[in-house]
């Protein structure tokens, strides 16, 4: 039986696609892979964008693998990242391996050059580093000054000379962490006068300084905030006379305080956290360990109406009297350790939470 046309023409529709067809099909639909040339393009497109778009990209990384393997793909985006560093933290020679053959001359001048290759560091921790040598002193003049937090825990190696040279490379400091340095009354007055931003200090364990320096430091940095002096053994207290108001957290912990020292340290009337507790593992190795009684807890209840956070903790001479001011003068309170107050009584714990309405931690060790 002969076929009409009309039957030729729907057998050619369902005829088999040659692989020719099926290209040409695929150009049309815009299904053509071509990663090659796609790449090419691409790769070109990024490393030609302005570095203003290379800075939000990088912004945008959420890993530090990201971020370091960015600085991997070419020198510019190497610097692109050096600049958006803001953090440097300088490890401890205790913390190297033990055969480590990295001189203290050389850790300073590979600490030197990470100053000078990142130009944007925001906060620096030196925790335990080596000093500083001729070498960096000679270079400090190409450090760019932005850094605003320094720590310089554990740093005993700086000297009288080398201490205040530091300070003066960062007048923008508005943190540092002196802890258990051997800092002193020259080395403070230095730092008051370089970095007279600073908010936060923290001179805890820091047994050379004396009144002088830090009534120095006070008279100076009239935007201090927080300051710690806790077993600071040469500190009587006597330097907080006229302190900037400021102040509004000290951590005055671990050795005596009479009336006049206490009456010295609320004279900026601004505290909203005070801490004066010493822990029973210390208190046996300081000669005048730190002691609170219910007049010094009478003055402190009276002065600081803004008290925030209060820490009594091993205070055994604060009787009833002392608890009960607690209570009718620190309405703002929100924080109260007293652990190891054996003198604290179910009363005082009564009249303590009636009257601090805002009370919402509250530490004791009760048998």
């Amino acid at each position: 039986m002969s076929l009409s046309p009309n039957r030729k023409r729907k057998q050619a529709f369902g005829k088999i696609h040659t692989s020719k067809t099926l290209q040409e099909q695929a150009v049309k639909n815009n299904h053509v892979d071509r990663p090659c040339k796609i790449s090419r393009i691409s790769l070109s497109s990024v490393t030609s964008l302005p570095g203003d778009c290379l800075d939000l990209i990088f912004k945008s990384l959420k890993t530090r693998d990201d971020c370091n393997s960015f600085g991997l793909t070419c020198h510019q985006w190497l610097h692109i990242r050096d600049n958006n560093q803001e953090s440097l933290w300088c490890r401890s020679r205790n913390y190297e391996p033990a055969d480590s053959k990295i001189s203290s001359e050389s850790s300073a001048i590979i600490i030197c050059n990470l100053l000078i290759r990142f130009q944007n560091l925001e906060r620096l921790s030196l925790k335990g580093c080596p000093g500083i040598s001729e070498v960096v002193t000679s270079k400090s003049q190409s450090f760019v000054s932005k850094v605003r937090s320094l720590d310089l825990r554990f740093c005993s190696v700086y000297s009288d000379m080398q201490l205040p040279l530091v300070f003066s490379w960062f007048p923008r400091l508005t943190r540092i962490n002196l802890y258990s340095s051997n800092i002193n009354d020259n080395g403070l007055v230095a730092l008051a006068k370089s970095c007279s931003s600073l908010k936060k200090v923290d001179l805890s364990k820091c047994c050379s300084i004396t009144d002088s320096g830090l009534s120095c430091l006070l008279q100076n940095c009239r935007e201090l905030r927080s300051l710690s002096i806790s077993y600071c053994s040469s500190i009587t207290g006597i330097g907080f006379l006229g302190c900037s108001q400021t102040l509004a957290r000290l951590g005055a912990g671990g050795y005596k305080h009479n009336q006049e020292v206490i009456n010295a340290i609320i004279s900026g009337g601004e505290l909203e956290y005070l801490y004066l507790e010493t822990a029973p593992d210390e208190s046996a190795k300081i000669e005048e360990a730190c002691i609170i009684n219910t007049e010094a807890v009478l003055t402190i209840s009276k002065g600081c109406p803004l008290l925030k956070h209060l820490f009594l903790s091993n205070c055994e001479e604060v009787e009833l009297e002392g608890y009960e001011a607690i209570g009718m003068n620190c309405k703002e309170l929100e924080k109260l350790y007293v652990m190891g107050c054996q003198r604290l009584c179910d009363t005082g714990l009564q009249v303590i939470c009636d009257g601090c309405n805002k009370l919402i931690e509250l530490y004791i060790d009760r048998d």
